[in-house]
């Protein structure tokens, strides 16, 4: 029995399984409450504030839900000093550093995967489902837009390609998030709340398209096959943004 963890933030996780499908998939365990630790060692500072103290035990009952809808995980878990691990997630972290590219390129050189045609293939093909996917009415394009990278955005970059789209949209995320697209962006559209991240992931399901910044719904999406349109990092060229995809077929960046 195939068996892997992860302690990092939720993209970090929601990227990672594209390899734990590669390898026929397995249990899936969390080391929670490593992500101060891990800023300090792999970093040399603090984590970015959006991450200080996460992948807590709230975090786990979040995404454990989606993990566990995966037909490829058999079970979900809290790591304990007692679980033997096949497969170590973090590994992807020292090549990390200054890595020119995304997520799942960097776990499939991680793994031994470096053929070009098959690091495409694994981040070009879905690797996510959910058990229901759900809409709202008249609402066809999804929205998550979070605080982290906005100061390097500016809302116009949005008219440039979207306008009219509003009367389609909806937004799924925390309150102060919502808030704050309606003020930069200008569009007012619903709210959607979720409970978790397995609801979250069934609304981006029944859409037809989403949009947003790097964040785990655009890894959601991306992970679902979704057609996406990503409001890239501007401070850093775009072949250096963790969500960049290169050739993806339903990608696109702003």
């Amino acid at each position: 029995m195939k068996r892997f963890k992860h302690s990092g933030a939720f993209g970090d996780l929601v990227y990672s399984l594209p390899i734990v499908k590669h390898f026929g998939g397995g249990e899936f365990y969390l080391h929670l409450d490593q992500i101060n630790w891990i800023g300090k060692h792999y970093y040399g500072s603090p984590p970015d504030p959006v991450h200080q103290g996460r992948l807590n035990q709230m975090d786990f009952e979040s995404i454990a839900p989606l993990l566990a809808a995966q037909d490829y995980i058999t079970a979900v878990d809290i790591m304990t000093p007692a679980t033997e691990i096949t497969h170590n997630l973090d590994r992807f972290r020292p090549p990390f550093v200054g890595h020119p590219g995304n997520y799942v390129d960097i776990y499939a050189a991680v793994f031994g995967i470096t053929d070009a045609a098959a690091q495409a293939e694994l981040r070009n093909t879905p690797w996510l489902t959910v058990p229901e996917p759900k809409t709202v009415e008249g609402r066809d394009i999804v929205i998550n837009r979070t605080a982290r990278w906005l100061p390097n955005h500016i809302g116009d970059r949005w008219d440039s390609w979207a306008r009219g789209w509003e009367k389609r949209s909806v937004f799924v995320g925390l309150h102060e998030e919502y808030d704050a697209f309606r003020r930069v962006i200008g569009w007012d559209i619903p709210h959607q709340p979720t409970s978790n991240l397995l609801e979250l992931a069934e609304y981006i399901a029944g859409a037809d398209t989403f949009i947003g910044n790097q964040s785990v719904a655009l890894a959601i999406a991306i992970g679902l096959g979704k057609n996406y349109w990503c409001e890239h990092r501007r401070d850093l060229p775009i072949e250096r943004n963790e969500c960049y995809f290169p050739k993806h077929p339903n990608g696109n960046y702003f």
